[in-house]
């Protein structure tokens, strides 16, 4: 008896000693080590193409034609922007320039209407010279549903817009925009696709 009471409390000593030591080191298997891996990769994928800038519309620079409708390059940012030109200075083509600031022959006043829905880069360019020789380009930026009033030289124009959406578009005017009347203020709607008097 006095034996088996030995070997019993032997075996509890055994026991609880093995309860107390430190716990046994995991095994790493292969499968999680490939795992990992895999993972760490598709994160420095994701990093990788995170870092890539995005792509950037930029508008095609399409050459002037002797077309009716005249093909105008769209600026990227375009606030209300004008030089004056030089007086006795006249080029070539002083119809593909910036229209004057201070002209001296006959103006109009004339409203435009945002109706795009975003803001847009408009080019309004005068078909032919007045008299004194007098032609060129103006440039305004409207944001979303502006109405601007402005003055510009007295005659017929073609309009361009560069209209700044999620999908950027372009608007053209189909027919002639001709100005002359000095006691009237046309309004000039720009569309998504369209410009035309309203």
């Amino acid at each position: 008896m006095k034996k088996k009471f030995t070997l019993i409390l032997a075996i509890l000593i055994v026991i609880l000693l093995s309860a107390c030591g430190p716990a046994p080191t995991p095994a790493v298997s292969t499968g999680d080590i490939q795992s990992t891996a895999i993972a760490n990769a598709w994160a420095a994928v994701t990093l990788t193409q995170a870092a890539i800038p995005t792509s950037t519309f930029m508008p095609t620079i399409v050459p002037s034609t002797a077309a009716l409708m005249p093909t105008v390059m769209a600026f990227p940012t375009l606030a209300p922007l004008q030089t004056a030109i030089p007086a006795g200075s006249p080029t070539a083509d002083n119809c593909q320039d910036v229209a004057p600031t201070k002209p001296k022959g006959a103006t109009v006043r004339v409203k435009f209407v945002n109706k795009a829905g975003a803001s847009l880069d408009l080019h309004f360019g005068l078909k032919s010279a007045n008299a004194l020789g007098e032609c060129g380009i103006y440039y305004f930026s409207l944001g979303k549903f502006d109405q601007p009033v402005v003055v510009v030289l007295s005659g017929c124009y073609w309009a361009y817009a560069y209209i700044n959406g999620n999908i950027p578009s372009n608007a053209k005017n189909r027919e002639w925009l001709c100005i002359t009347d000095p006691t009237l203020e046309p309004d000039i709607w720009i569309g998504k696709e369209t410009i035309g008097f309203h």
